[in-house]
């Protein structure tokens, strides 16, 4: 009976040492989960930014032509003052 009673003893230490890894996998995965949430807040912030970015561009490229637009302004007062 002492062996039955020692197979039964190692047996529930053995379920007791696999709930213990479950409940640290269950850990690592909840941590994983909260890196992908920051992940994901992060690519969020990228797409923002991102948009941010082409707005400063597109309004770069309009002050570009303002530019060229007053050179050619004063380009062509300077051609009326030379006449």
């Amino acid at each position: 009976m002492e062996n039955a009673n020692d197979h039964v003893l190692k047996n529930q230490e053995a379920i007791l040492a696999n709930q213990e890894h479950i409940l640290k996998n269950q850990e690592s995965i909840l941590n994983n989960q909260h890196s992908l949430e920051s992940i994901l807040d992060n690519q969020k912030t990228i797409i923002t930014n991102q948009d941010s970015i082409l707005g400063n561009q597109q309004s770069i490229l309009k002050n570009q032509e303002t530019l060229d637009a007053i050179l050619a302004n004063q380009e062509t007062i300077l051609g009326l003052l030379k006449k």
